[in-house]
């Protein structure tokens, strides 16, 4: 892989900042055309389609980054560890806690696949409500 560990950071910092800014544009930009993404709510889908549902059922999106994380042993992945604010639907802003696992490509220059992985429970009752269901 020849991607430096600054660029992995870099790659990191602007899916997060495309992720607050709900710029769906951006944030695909930083994934591979085929790329996938794993949720405990949604499952595996899509990374286009996982996006447009979250940036189509959330508002006022905060990202406050604690760590990220570059693979030593496997360089070709990466992973932040954030508190992520929003409002899901109708409802109240709610911050849950949770870490992003990227694959990425060969080159390092995209991810290829992410696992969000958060304790569902405080927030599962956001996405049961009629505006945050599945269309």
């Amino acid at each position: 892989m020849s991607r430096e560990w600054g660029e992995i950071e870099a790659l990191c910092r602007r899916y997060l900042a495309a992720l607050e800014s709900g710029d769906l544009e951006s944030l695909l930009a930083n994934f591979s055309d085929d790329a996938t993404a794993t949720s405990p709510i949604s499952g595996k889908q899509p990374a286009a389609d996982f996006y447009a549902y979250v940036m189509r059922v959330t508002s006022d999106r905060k990202m406050a980054l604690k760590t990220i994380f570059v693979g030593t042993s496997n360089p070709r992945q990466a992973a932040v560890h954030v508190a992520y604010t929003r409002t899901v639907a109708d409802g109240q802003p709610a911050t849950i806690e949770g870490v992003d696992i990227f694959e990425l490509t060969e080159d390092g220059s995209k991810i290829s696949a992410i696992t969000i992985i958060y304790d569902t429970a405080p927030v599962r009752a956001e996405f049961d409500r009629p505006g945050a269901r599945r269309r």
